[in-house]
């Protein structure tokens, strides 16, 4: 019909995960991955992926796969298979116990007896998390926004739907590679030191009726519905081997760990407030003590004076810091030449001005940073 325009019907299509079980759904020959689809249909070829180890980096040999999952990401608009495999790491065979207390900020305090004279805390930062779900949230509601005022079906419409995915689905790589690393430092820790059991402060449910109970505000209740605990535990017990046990670890961050005195810290620092004790040290680290102490005696139970708290920060990811860009004199040297480009092309545009000199950035006196920091308290 002339003057009219048509549109072809527009329905929403759901797609559910095709699954092929070993030895009858998918087969190895020929160098290729056969998926079967069941009789008088074409199968589907592929080239054998691989797959890696997720604890040790080795490939995984397909032999030790397991059901196939052929899965649509709607973010990313394509098709991606999901491998399972067996893992044939030994479980650790020390005596040893370490305690968990996990957080926003920073993602896990581990803390374990090293001797009768030493604790070791190994503290992960976890801020990257939050700073990439930030920068999601509020990039598509930027673009949930502009959305809302276009006519469903447009081209606009579908151009934001599309950068809308584009941007969950990057967020959603970040936040699953941040908590296999997280994961791994922590495995880390308990591998060095041969731990059988591993305690974790029971945290679940924290997020419920925060709203009701008006415990928290909008900010804080969106961290903790967003709070990637859960895949942080179930990473570290396959990284591990070990199963998880949870603890109440209420009062674990207030009370002192050597003379039992209930503060109230403000900030990371923690600081009894006893004239006697006088303990100082990471807050994190205090409640991984705590719910040390209370795993191994059933209770909250002072250290002893006489105990060395050794401490380690670690980031989850390796990013370097403004101090070690400061200090590092390649990254002076680019940002120099950044700067100086930027300035001459401004001035040549407007004047013939001569360049200036470049700032000589090779008096830098430290030029590395660790990326941990032991403290020893």
């Amino acid at each position: 019909m002339q003057g009219m325009k048509i549109r072809s019907p527009w329905r929403k299509k759901n797609y559910r995960p095709l699954s092929f079980s070993k030895n009858s759904g998918w087969r190895i020959s020929k160098g290729q991955l056969h998926l079967s689809l069941g009789r008088g249909r074409p199968r589907i070829d592929l080239s054998i992926p691989t797959v890696l180890d997720s604890a040790t980096g080795e490939e995984v040999d397909p032999g030790l796969w397991g059901e196939i999952q052929l899965c649509w990401d709607r973010d990313k608009r394509r098709f991606s298979l999901h491998i399972p495999y067996e893992t044939l790491r030994e479980v650790s065979v020390g005596d040893a116990l370490s305690a968990i207390d996990e957080g926003i900020i920073n993602s896990m305090a581990l803390a374990t007896w090293v001797d009768d004279k030493t604790i070791d805390v190994t503290i992960i930062n976890g801020r990257e998390a939050p700073a990439i779900k930030r920068q999601r949230n509020k990039a598509v509601g930027q673009l949930q926004h502009k959305i809302s005022k276009c006519k469903n079906g447009s081209k606009k419409h579908k151009r934001l739907v599309t950068a809308k995915k584009k941007i969950n689905s990057k967020a959603k790589l970040s936040l699953r590679d941040f908590d296999h690393q997280v994961s791994n430092k922590a495995a880390n820790h308990v591998i060095s030191h041969n731990t059988a059991r591993v305690i974790v402060g029971d945290v679940r449910g924290i997020e419920k009726e925060t709203k009701s109970k008006r415990r928290m505000g909008r900010h804080g209740r969106q961290q903790l519905s967003q709070w990637s605990r859960g895949r942080q535990e179930r990473y570290l017990k396959d990284k591990t081997g070990l199963d998880l046990d949870f603890l109440n670890e209420s009062g674990s961050t207030k009370t002192c760990p050597a003379c039992l005195t209930r503060n109230r810290p403000s900030g990371r620092p923690y600081r009894c407030k006893n004239p006697i004790c006088g303990f100082t040290c990471h807050r994190d680290a205090v409640g991984a003590i705590n719910i040390l102490q209370k795993a191994l005696c059933g209770e909250y139970t002072p250290i002893g004076p006489d105990i060395k708290v050794r401490v380690t920060y670690l980031r989850a990811v390796e990013r370097w810091s403004l101090d070690q860009r400061e200090a590092h004199p390649k990254v002076q040297c680019r940002k120099a030449r950044a700067r100086s480009s930027a300035q001459n092309r401004a001035l040549s545009e407007a004047t013939q001005i001569s360049k200036p000199k470049l700032a000589n950035s090779s008096t830098s006196t430290d030029s590395s940073v660790p990326d941990q920091l032991v403290v020893v308290a």
